[in-house]
């Protein structure tokens, strides 16, 4: 009964079918690559610094990140279908509340947690056990202070926001409207994992976005999928600052 073809997706969505990969083509070029991937370099040289120190390290990607969500949606109302707001559309996404929203998304949680353990064990038996934790962000979450919080509220708020409004808002809303709902879920989990640049967590970003889109897809609310993702980016950081 966890997959079947109930939605409480609209196929009414503020933006037309051709107009989709071109808007998020627009969006991953111009936006995400060149802030997420090159935004601590700029900073760096504005600054006058060869590098930066931890908390503005953090502060900086913080910035980047909500500045990137700004230009994003931005980008959304400007290549949305004439008289539609993008921004009541998101709000209503978030603020919708379905019955069994909760359950749901504590099912959906357990899901994607005992994935990540048993590929995790699976991984360790093939190839032995490796560390897998970005170094820079272990040293982040061990030195604690100002730092450490700010990366916090970066991983478990304005990341999981953000992505959660351009790939499960936007691309997977979008997509399911002019694709059945399966494929549609599978593209816009492709295209997250894409987006990270990061062969060796493909796999394991890919099953994250097939769990939020699910998550979505059945609820209708973008508060189920957020809230998922932030768990499980505090589930990484907890476990990452304990190793």
């Amino acid at each position: 009964w966890l997959i079947d073809e109930y939605s409480l997706l609209s196929s009414d969505t503020p933006w037309e079918p051709e107009d989709v990969w071109r808007t998020f083509a627009a969006y991953l070029l111009v936006l995400h690559i060149p802030l997420s991937f090159g935004g601590l370099g700029v900073a760096a040289k504005v600054l006058h610094s060869s590098s930066l120190d931890q908390l503005t390290t953090v502060v900086s990607t913080a910035m980047l990140q909500l500045g990137e969500l700004a230009l994003g949606l931005a980008l959304l109302q400007y290549t949305a279908k004439p008289d539609r707001q993008v921004g009541a559309f998101f709000a209503g996404k978030f603020s919708s509340r379905p019955r069994g929203w909760i359950k749901e998304t504590v099912l959906w949680l357990g899901l994607l947690m005992s994935m990540v353990f048993l590929t995790s064990l699976i991984a360790d038996r093939l190839i032995g056990p490796e560390d897998a934790y970005d170094p820079i962000l272990k040293e982040i979450l061990s030195n604690g202070g100002t730092s450490r919080l700010v990366c916090w509220f970066l991983y478990c708020v304005i990341a999981p926001l953000s992505e959660e409004i351009i790939y499960r808002g936007f691309l997977l809303t979008a997509l399911s409207s002019s694709m059945k709902w399966r494929n549609a879920v599978v593209v816009s989990s492709v295209m997250f994992s894409v987006a990270h640049l990061s062969g060796e967590s493909f796999f394991q970003l890919f099953v994250v976005g097939c769990i939020t889109g699910l998550a979505y897809y059945r609820t209708g609310t973008l508060a189920a999928s957020f809230t998922i993702h932030s768990l499980y980016n505090a589930a990484i950081l907890f476990t990452t600052m304990m190793s």
